[in-house]
Order: C-alpha cells, then sequence, then structure tokens
C-alpha cells in the first residue's frame, strides 16, 4: 500500500481535532479512513483549523 498524506491535524489534541483521540467508535473508523487518511483537505474540520491555525504554526505547538 503506496504512502498517503495523512490529516496534520490528525490526533492532535481534543482541543483542536479530537479525531484519533480516546474511544474510537465504528462510525469514527469510517471518517479516519474516508477523510482523515485520504480526504482530508475536504473535512470540514480541517477547513476550519487551516482558517484558525495555520499549518506553519503546528511545528510550535507542544507535543
Amino acid at each position: 500500500m503506496p504512502n498517503r498524506p495523512i490529516c496534520p491535524y490528525y490526533g492532535l489534541n481534543d482541543d483542536y481535532c479530537d479525531v484519533g483521540c480516546g474511544y474510537i467508535s465504528p462510525h469514527d473508523v469510517n471518517m479516519i479512513i474516508r477523510y482523515c487518511s485520504k480526504q482530508f483537505t475536504e473535512c470540514a474540520k480541517y477547513l476550519e483549523l487551516t482558517d484558525r491555525i495555520p499549518l506553519a504554526a503546528l511545528s510550535a505547538m507542544p507535543a
């Protein structure tokens, strides 16, 4: 399977994108497969976060 880009906000934390944090329901798994690992640029949460937190600012965030 080829490496595909994954959403840079995936699993970041509950304050930003909570997908991948804590309990993951079967519905979440479907969304992760569909959006986080393939079409994240079409995800409403990704679009909201890129407006709020530019990708360049991610590297400056504490782990």
